[in-house]
């Protein structure tokens, strides 16, 4: 089918929105915590501004596979849990991060030190990560779709659930190696693969599996889709290393500035693309001194930036992104296994994501259209 139109785009995402909206006005899951702001912390992880990539994927996908619109309530009712996880995952990694706001908001772990401390905050924020991953499925298990459909959707979502945990913790043991110069570009990306492919494909998955496509199909796609995860990770890698670098420019203090843009990887001293190229291109003494910091010296933060800068590491990571993107766009099209009409639907798809992912394209911003709130900011 062709592509939906910006109107149906919208719309598909002002339902979504409302979907997430009553979910987060729904106390019963919380109604036995008797402090409010457990609820408020926990729920804010779904109403807050989101282009809402995982269930606009989802929804386009299906749209394009050909998912007839009488599954219209459904389809948003799919799209609103692989949203709702996301918000239990994006909870998690702010306390695994140790991340004081997200999108200027205050994180969850942030938010209840008033009421549980600052030693039991994390603790409270954690469980109520579960209780929205808990409520994560529910859309699926209360939609109309027939009995045997759910249950395979929820087989799919909960088994792409622990791959997402699985990828996040291979992570984690990447990040603590004593030497960086150890780990390679293609181990890296490997780490991406695991971690952000089972995350997003995810949606795709749901979708192929609704147009009633098999489970060798439903591989094969996940397969192509892969160097587009690794794509949009060393994007966000990248967004969140020029953030920082902006915020440091300005004349606000360092805690303030890390504040403001502690979605930096670069200051977790992770492993990345961004720095592993850095590091293959700098002269023995300033590859050292990133070395060092990599591994734990204290170095200020601009003289980090500084040193990558020079290398022109950030435009490698800009060809290999385009390189990934453009690799996964031929995976999916030239697949002699899965049917020409498949190809060409989930082509499309891949073509709206990358666009969505994008800032700085016009599909990126109709999510303000959805949100009227949003406007005078935009």
């Amino acid at each position: 089918m062709p592509a939906p139109s910006h109107a149906t785009l919208i719309t598909w995402q002002k339902d979504l929105e409302n979907t997430l909206a009553r979910f987060a006005a729904d106390e019963r899951f919380t109604d036995r915590v008797s402090e409010p702001l457990v609820h408020q912390a926990a729920t804010a992880y779904l109403t807050r501004p989101s282009k809402r990539l995982l269930g606009m994927a989802f929804l386009h996908a299906a749209h394009t596979l050909g998912v007839g619109e009488q599954h219209r309530s459904a389809l948003t009712d799919i799209a609103a849990a692989l949203e709702i996880r996301h918000g239990a995952i994006l909870l998690h990694d702010d306390i695994v991060d140790g991340d004081t706001q997200r999108g200027g908001h205050p994180t969850a772990h942030h938010a209840l030190r008033a009421p549980f401390g600052t030693g039991e905050a994390s603790s409270a924020a954690l469980l109520a990560g579960d209780i929205l991953a808990a409520m994560a499925p529910l859309p699926i298990l209360r939609s109309a779709l027939p009995g045997p459909l759910r249950s395979r959707l929820c087989e799919l979502f909960q088994a792409n659930s622990a791959l997402v945990a699985a990828g996040q913790i291979e992570q984690l043991h990447l990040d603590v190696r004593r030497d960086p110069n150890t780990v390679s570009e293609e181990e890296i990306l490997s780490i991406h693969a695991g971690q952000f492919a089972p995350y997003l494909m995810c949606s795709i998955q749901l979708a192929a599996e609704l147009a009633g496509l098999g489970d060798t199909a439903l591989t094969r796609i996940t397969e192509a889709g892969i160097p587009l995860c690794q794509a949009f990770q060393v994007q966000n890698d990248l967004a969140g290393y020029t953030e920082l670098a902006r915020v440091l420019s300005t004349d606000a203090p360092s805690a303030s500035a890390l504040t403001l843009a502690n979605t930096s990887d670069l200051a977790r001293r992770r492993r990345t693309v961004l720095v592993r190229a850095a590091l293959t291109r700098l002269p023995a003494g300033d590859h050292q001194r990133l070395t060092a910091y990599m591994t734990g010296t204290h170095t200020p933060l601009p003289t980090v930036i500084n040193l990558i800068d020079a290398t022109g590491a950030a435009a490698h990571c800009t060809t290999l992104i385009a390189g990934l993107h453009a690799q996964s766009s031929e995976n999916i099209s030239s697949d002699p296994e899965l049917p020409p009409a498949v190809r060409a639907s989930l082509t499309t798809t891949w073509e709206y994501m990358r666009s969505l992912y994008d800032t700085a394209s016009p599909i990126s911003r109709l999510y303000l259209a959805a949100r009227p709130d949003l406007n005078a900011a935009a």
